[in-house]
């Protein structure tokens, strides 16, 4: 079966870079107990987007126009490095999904893009909101079945988050550990399938879910005083690592079925998992 491929992958970030001791003084915290949290995180330094000197009293309002500027720019700027990478251009786009949930738009982010970049006006699109971290997965897998239902077509997925207008500031742990963990980027993949697929990129085989609903709230955002409020309970470091080993246990049979349909190439493969998706990867060397 001809399985759809990653055929040009790009990223990027606002140019914005503090360390966690900066971000720890721009967030407005003190004392020593949530400084430790941002700096024992096994993280050197964040993205964001911020305009000029940190401004701790933006309303809602401005908050959520920081955000839009933020995503048009470095969601721009992915995308132009995905399809660069893959030697195309947005007119030969078919399909653009895009996942956020740092802000909310009407229209849509992807329909900005869609105008501002110029898109053919025949661009099918899709916006996916509030699936917080494993939103990109949901997304590419909507892309891999547009480029599975339409051989020779081409779809576009972009995720893409602007965390620093999430601001707001309590002393509540689940805060603290939101405020010393996230930042702002942008991801874009181009998939094709088809002729175009060369046996070289990277091959998506198939999805499966597993959903725990028991810890719903632990992870994601929540509206204080008009503000989003970006939420990480303490619980999510015990969870996440079986969280994602789940889907192997839970349906096995994928991983055999995928085993036996794409063997591993004599050069190299690789597999990816997370959050049930599995890629197959291959290079070879030849």
């Amino acid at each position: 079966m001809n399985h759809p491929r990653i055929i040009g992958v790009g990223t990027a970030n606002p140019p914005v870079k503090l360390t966690q001791q900066q971000s720890f003084h721009a967030a407005g915290y003190q004392g020593e107990r949530i400084r430790n949290i941002f700096l024992n995180s096994a993280i050197n330094y964040r993205h964001f987007y911020l305009e000029g000197v940190p401004n701790r009293e933006e309303t809602s309002d401005q908050l959520n126009q920081r955000y839009l500027r933020g995503a048009m720019k470095t969601g721009c700027q992915a995308i132009l490095n995905c399809v660069k990478a893959a030697g195309t251009t947005v007119q030969d786009v078919d399909f653009l999904a895009v996942c956020t949930c740092t802000g909310y738009v009407c229209p849509d982010v992807g329909s900005r893009l869609i105008a501002h970049m110029g898109f053919s006006n025949r661009v099918q699109r899709a916006s996916i909101l509030g699936l917080g971290c494993a939103g990109a997965l949901p997304t590419l897998q909507r892309a891999v079945d547009f480029v599975s239902a339409n051989p020779g077509r081409q779809a576009l997925v972009l995720a893409v988050e602007i965390c620093s207008a999430c601001y707001y500031v309590d002393n509540t742990l689940e805060t603290v550990v939101g405020k010393a963990l996230c930042a702002a980027g942008a991801a874009a993949f181009l998939l094709a399938g088809g002729r175009q697929g060369n046996s070289c990129y990277p091959q998506v085989i198939d999805f499966e879910t597993f959903i725990d609903t028991e810890h719903i709230e632990e992870v994601g955002l929540q509206h204080r005083e008009g503000k989003l409020r970006i939420v990480l309970g303490a619980s999510i470091q015990h969870l996440a690592g079986p969280m994602i080993e789940m889907p192997s246990s839970v349906f096995p049979e994928l991983y055999y079925e995928i085993t036996e349909i794409c063997p591993p190439p004599p050069s190299f493969s690789f597999w990816t998992r997370s959050y049930g998706t599995v890629i197959r990867g291959q290079e070879t060397g030849e």
